[in-house]
């Protein structure tokens, strides 16, 4: 689990004008809030932020030095939402979520598929649901990645939720039914099926004569 420090300014006031100037001078309007406390508007410094979460994993936690009644202080946080202008990529805004090391939280984790799938080399191709996965677990224990294996499958199985390995302390949110990747029969294997009479349709189409 990766960690970040970022020194962030206080801010008061809101709104398009200050939020452009803000813009304009590298930094990044944001608000850090959490059950336990107030909401806190802040500013993010562009750069630093953008440097820092290129170099971290996935969901890093912040520590945010926060200066609160001309004192600072430091709080830790998870990075719960990211608006950027979908025209040019530009940071817009930043939610930090306080997180407590000791109370579990809800992530969104990217999976990563391992393994050549045995149905592959009997023309079945594989076929991903999936590419997240949404778990509970303590702040320290939040993977970078969850692993999938995929290697036993054959043509028409599927991995499930239920089936995974999680690493220790964490639990899956979704339901062990979800299939979140399958090895589907070769296309045409599927069309021939598919393109078929049924004994039915073809009984069905004669009259019977006494």
């Amino acid at each position: 689990m990766s960690k970040i420090v970022l020194t962030v300014d206080n801010r008061d006031k809101t709104g398009k004008g200050p939020a452009r100037r803000l813009r304009a001078a590298g930094k990044v309007p944001a608000i850090f809030y959490g059950k336990k406390t107030e909401p806190i508007k802040i500013a993010v410094d562009n750069h630093e932020f953008r440097k820092a979460v290129e170099q971290a994993g996935t969901n890093p936690l912040f520590d945010l030095q926060i200066t609160e009644k001309g004192e600072v202080s430091t709080r830790r946080a998870l990075l719960k939402d990211r608006q950027t202008r979908p025209w040019d990529g530009t940071l817009v805004h930043l939610d930090f979520l306080e997180v407590f090391m000791d109370e579990s939280i809800q992530v969104t984790v990217p999976l990563e598929f391992e393994g050549k799938p045995a149905g592959l080399d009997k023309g079945g191709m594989f076929h991903v649901a999936s590419r997240e996965l949404v778990i509970s677990c303590l702040p320290d224990d939040i993977p970078d990645v969850i692993k999938v294996d995929v290697s036993g499958l054959d043509i028409g199985d599927s991995v499930h939720v239920g089936a995974i390995t999680l690493p220790k302390g964490v639990v899956a949110l979704e339901d062990a039914g979800v299939a979140l990747a399958t090895l589907a029969a070769p296309k045409k294997e599927e069309e021939a099926e598919a393109e078929a009479p049924t004994e039915e349709a073809e009984a069905g189409g004669k009259t019977e004569t006494s």
